[in-house]
């Protein structure tokens, strides 16, 4: 095979060591980011991500983790599936998301649409990124900047994590910063 037009995560993430076996490989296209570009160019590898392509997925995707995690929607889901239902069993722990602080690290592309998606809940954002958002389109997500995450991480009921892992953002969430949580 001489190219390759795939996902980075499906059916597998490109990584340092896949590309090594893949001997003949010319040219990789891949929709999305996450692919190991460094072990690309070391072998000469002609690599591109088509940056942006699942932004909206990605986002959309988030909510409904926030939202089935929040609701304690699957222990609720398993015992439809067994012919189950005690409600108090499952309600005692699900949570509505309106008046939740939800904090996200990163507001890049995917972050950004998270906080625009969640704005019609109700809930207080917070967001931690090396850049802060424009302020016109921070006061139309009705989002607040944090500057010291450590300081963020204790204020949020939920924290989304929307940082590429790179070598900067490897381990930057350690024993110590989840002890800040929640």
């Amino acid at each position: 095979m001489h190219v390759l037009i795939t996902t980075p995560f499906h059916p597998a993430y490109v990584t340092a060591e896949r590309i090594k076996k893949a001997k003949n490989l010319e040219l990789l296209l891949t929709a999305g980011i996450g692919s190991d570009l460094p072990a690309a160019a070391a072998v000469g590898l002609t690599m591109a991500e088509v940056t942006g392509s699942n932004t909206v997925s990605v986002a959309e995707d988030e909510l409904l983790r926030i939202l089935i995690l929040l609701r304690n929607f699957l222990p609720g889901y398993q015992q439809v599936v067994q012919g189950e239902w005690n409600v108090a069993g499952i309600s005692h722990r699900a949570y509505d998301l309106e008046g939740k602080t939800v904090g996200t690290v990163g507001a890049g592309r995917i972050g950004r649409l998270l906080l625009q998606r969640l704005k019609p809940f109700n809930c207080n954002l917070l967001y931690h990124d090396r850049l802060q958002i424009d302020p016109e389109l921070e006061k139309e997500i009705g989002a607040k900047f944090e500057e010291d995450l450590d300081a963020m991480l204790p204020k949020c009921d939920v924290i989304v994590i929307n940082t590429p892992l790179t070598e900067k953002t490897r381990g930057m969430f350690n024993k110590e910063r989840i002890a800040k949580m929640k």
